[in-house]
């Protein structure tokens, strides 16, 4: 399951429900409009809940001390054009970058050519797309355990080598 959010304000991930947001994709459509909420948003990624006191009016307006709490855990997938991320959001993620080469430029351009002239058939595409999140929708955890992790070696340029360490042997 995702949510799929375009804006949102630093004090909004606070609000979802308790268990609203746990094993759900986060999909953030630019992360350079969500910048004051990318802290929690690492706590919920670190570690997998958030928690916020607040005052609130009763329907008295007598002022009363609540506790938000939600719980992840969570993956989230951001886009943005800025070259580098902050550092502690970085180190919690895989940066992949595009493919902006002249070929993949041409191989983006010829489906969507073949799309107009309605050569790719969508439904089947659908289906396909929809029978795969059905499939994920049942699988089981599993520990695994990588019998190569003992030689897994952060090059010494790597910025933050414990961290890297830890998230690739994760």
């Amino acid at each position: 399951d995702k949510v799929e959010i375009t804006a949102l304000t630093e004090n909004a991930f606070y609000y979802f429900d308790k268990a609203e947001l746990g094993h759900k994709l986060i999909l953030i459509e630019d992360l350079d409009g969500i910048w004051s909420a990318l802290y929690p948003l690492r706590e919920l990624q670190s570690k997998q809940r958030i928690s916020k006191t607040v005052t609130i009016k009763d329907r008295s307006g007598n002022t009363k001390t609540i506790h938000l709490k939600v719980h992840g855990p969570v993956c989230i997938a951001g886009c943005t054009t800025k070259e580098s991320l902050y550092e502690d959001n970085a180190n919690r993620c895989f940066l992949i970058y595009i493919d902006e080469s002249e070929a993949q430029d041409e191989r983006v351009m010829d489906i969507q050519r073949k799309l107009s002239a309605g050569k790719i058939n969508t439904t089947e595409q659908s289906e396909a797309i929809q029978l795969l999140q059905n499939v994920q929708r049942v699988l089981q955890p599993v520990t695994v355990r990588n019998p190569y992790a003992e030689f897994v070696k952060i090059p010494k340029e790597v910025f933050k080598q414990r961290r890297t360490n830890a998230h690739y042997l994760a």
